[in-house]
């Protein structure tokens, strides 16, 4: 790793111990004798006291940004310290303390080389995109909050704005996390897209230290409960924009471990910061996350109690049915009720319904992503070992439950059932199942690191004697728990290995042809090129306009978008009638993908995927409407598919006077042709057409007499699509692709 590397990595530290002082108080009153790892887990809580801070301030306080940050940061940490001082807590032992070390260290590691790989390979600030786009909703909602007072909410009237408005007062889901990742970037003085990755790669680091820490109660258990979570789909989760997810999943496993403590022992308390921490958690990711975790565990802990209860039939004495099962199932049930329902009613009276995406359909698919036996991005794993994965994961579950039962241990027993929603979910046909990547498969690492507990005592058994030294016997139940719960441990994030080393090799190490980077000294570059002048953006892929729209547009810098740019982008949050001129006139410079054609001499700044030309004064491609669909070539020049209806090319030319000239373009008859050896163009150009009769793959050359300003040349496939496509699907008939203007 080179300095800048090192130099992340040393942030993300940093951040990790701010966290820990902005969360400590909250973890208080949780301590246990057998939780030595549990202060592992402030960081993870103070993404949540932090964000929760942040989020009252902001829109209740009215602060700015800044302000916000930094007395949230005075508050929490004040009351961590006060904490510290009157709770007289005992240190860990050196042991402990150097295996935590060791694994808080590997967790920081992992988390900035995984989500940092581009930036310490460019030596700067970077955004990796592939396979999502949502780090530009957050970055673009999240600057605004940097550079705006929560009293003067975007416009609905603006489409630049319309994503922020959408985002922070229409949606309303995740104010948390945008406030955390504009907060990331006020840290780093970067703007909020260049500082997003470094923010997942905190959260990531952050919970896999908390899990560790949150169910560990010896040094083995502490180190393998970390290695299981970073074969989780947390990376996928990071990687690909799902900022929202990266919080809301591990803040779960942060709620879980407070619940069952909390049912344990109930305090008030314990039960006010259980609340309290849903709030936050629910604002990050969804106010309904709460209540369906809640729902997932009391599934899991009505299980365990009915196999405990039977399981305890064969006792001396054994309890009934309202001590044994009902009054803790509903005890259980008021506190999760009590502590995650408030929130979630509020949100739903305040901003209604707003249904996720739909899910995908295939069982096959579904059951192993949400078991994190594949990646949810794409499938990766083979069906024949998705196959052999589910059996195994079937079996270390068997294994853990029976093993758990034998114990007679209720917290192991309700957290491995816990993935008993799977099958519950298949039964029912509840397909979003799939969207709990990242979630079943914790709990059941939980469960699993609680069969290293030391075992209940009946309550028919009597008293160990005090004189009674912890002998052998002692010794080797000890061992043997731990040796059960690390072999189960091993299994489980052993089954994983596959799901891991794809999405690693996708996300982290391998280079990718459709990853997009962008660079912030290239962002910076280009905002001083363009300076006070306008700049047509017709740019296809969805990452470049969000660039431009999150570091040129939102900065004051005159951008055009035009499509297919704007159909990508904003006019996709623009509202059905937006006050935007897609044909106003042009701009003097165009940003255009780095290999497309431009006229010699108008170059004026490029960078790794994009350049700037000066083509006011010449001829132009300035955007492209009503295309069947948009691609690139292997040189990442821009293409489009024509269908039988038309495609309509906006071409500039600014020499003042009318210019013939030669529009060519290289032509691939697609799918849906009927005829792909004889595919027929027509084109069109005010009163003006003609045909040309192409070879399956040939070049295009039509010929056009340009006026001055924009012309808009139409073009379309002359064959039907056989078979007909849908009503919604793209008529994929001629690939029209590195095209130029010409001489005539």
């Amino acid at each position: 790793m080179n300095t800048y590397g090192w130099l992340l990595l040393g942030q993300t530290l940093l951040a990790l111990l701010a966290l820990g002082l902005c969360g400590g108080w909250a973890l208080r009153a949780f301590r246990r004798d057998d939780r030595p790892f549990l202060w592992l887990a402030a960081p993870l809580a103070g993404v949540f006291t932090l964000g929760g801070a942040l989020a009252v301030l902001y829109f209740f306080g009215g602060l700015p940004l800044r302000w916000c940050l930094w007395s949230g940061l005075a508050l929490n940490a004040g009351a961590t310290v006060i904490a510290l001082v009157y709770g007289r807590a005992a240190l860990p032992t050196l042991g402990d303390r150097t295996a935590a070390t060791v694994v808080a260290l590997a967790a920081a590691y992992w988390g900035t080389v995984s989500c940092n790989k581009t930036a310490i390979d460019a030596r700067e600030p970077t955004l990796a995109v592939m396979d999502g786009s949502d780090m530009f909703g957050y970055a673009i909602a999240s600057d605004w909050l940097r550079t705006r007072a929560a009293a003067t909410p975007p416009r609905t009237t603006e489409p630049l704005e319309g994503l922020s408005y959408h985002n922070l007062y229409c949606e309303c889901s995740r104010p948390v996390a945008f406030l955390l990742v504009a907060a990331a970037a006020e840290a780093r003085g970067t703007t909020s897209l260049f500082s997003y990755d470094w923010a997942t790669g905190v959260v990531l680091a952050a919970g896999l230290i908390g899990l560790a820490g949150l169910f560990a109660r010896n040094p083995l258990v502490l180190a393998l409960l970390a290695l299981g979570a970073a074969t989780s789909s947390w990376l996928t989760n990071a990687r690909t924009g799902y900022m929202g997810k990266s919080l809301g999943y591990p803040g779960g496993m942060l709620l879980t471990a407070l619940f069952f403590t909390a049912l344990d022992g109930p305090t008030r308390a314990r039960c006010a910061l259980v609340a309290l921490l849903c709030v936050a958690v629910g604002w990050s990711l969804s106010p309904l996350f709460p209540v369906v975790l809640f729902a997932i565990l009391l599934g899991g802990y009505a299980v365990a109690l009915a196999l405990l209860f039977v399981r305890t039939r064969w006792d001396p004495d054994p309890a009934g049915v309202w001590p044994a099962v009902a009054r803790p199932l509903l005890s259980a049930a008021l506190l999760g009720a009590l502590t995650s329902v408030p929130s979630f009613v509020v949100y739903r009276y305040a901003f209604g319904s707003f249904p996720p995406p739909p899910p995908p359909t295939d069982w096959g698919w579904v059951i192993p992503v949400a078991l994190d036996l594949d990646m949810p991005t794409l499938k990766a794993i083979t069906a024949g070992t998705q196959t052999w994965l589910l059996y195994g994961c079937a079996l270390t579950l068997f294994s853990g439950l029976v093993a758990g039962l034998w114990q007679r241990n209720l917290a192991a027993v309700a957290l491995l059932a816990c993935a008993l929603c799977v099958p519950f979910a298949w039964a029912a046909g509840e397909l979003r199942l799939y969207t709990f990547h990242g979630l079943i498969y914790p709990l059941t690492l939980a469960g699993a690191a609680a069969l290293a507990a030391p075992r209940p005592r009946r309550p028919t058994e009597p008293e160990p004697a005090p004189a009674e030294p912890a002998g052998g016997r002692s010794l080797w139940g000890t061992v043997a728990r731990v040796g059960v719960a690390a072999a189960l441990l091993i299994g489980m994030t052993g089954l994983r290995v596959p799901q891991i080393r794809a999405s690693a090799s996708r996300y982290v190490y391998a280079p990718q042809p459709l990853r997009v980077v962008q660079r912030l000294s290239e962002a910076r570059a280009l905002c001083e090129a363009i300076g006070p002048d306008g700049v047509d953006v017709a740019l296809a892929h969805v990452a470049d306009n969000h660039m431009v729209w999150a570091e040129l547009a939102a900065r004051g810098v005159p951008v055009r978008f035009r499509s297919p740019g704007w159909d990508v982008s904003v006019g996709a949050y623009a509202g059905p009638k937006p006050a935007y001129d897609l044909f106003a006139p042009k701009a003097r410079f165009s940003l255009l993908e780095r290999r497309a054609w431009a006229q010699p001499g108008a170059e004026r700044w490029a960078g790794a995927r994009l350049k700037l030309v000066d083509d006011v004064g010449g001829l132009a491609v300035v955007g492209i409407t009503r295309a069947q669909a948009t691609n690139w070539d292997g040189e990442w020049r821009p293409g489009v598919w024509i269908g039988n209806a038309p495609t309509t090319f906006l071409i500039h030319n600014g020499t003042g006077q009318p210019q013939a000239v030669r529009f060519r373009a290289d032509t691939v008859a697609g799918p849906g042709h009927p005829d792909p050896d004889r595919p027929t163009l027509r084109y069109r150009l005010g009163d003006r057409s003609g045909t040309l009769a192409l070879p399956k793959a040939s070049r295009a050359d039509i010929p056009l007499s340009l006026a001055p300003g924009l012309n808009r040349v139409e073009l379309f496939a002359e064959e039907p699509a056989e078979p007909a496509p849908g009503p919604t699907a793209p008529v994929l008939l001629l690939e029209f692709r590195n095209w130029r203007l010409d001489p005539g």
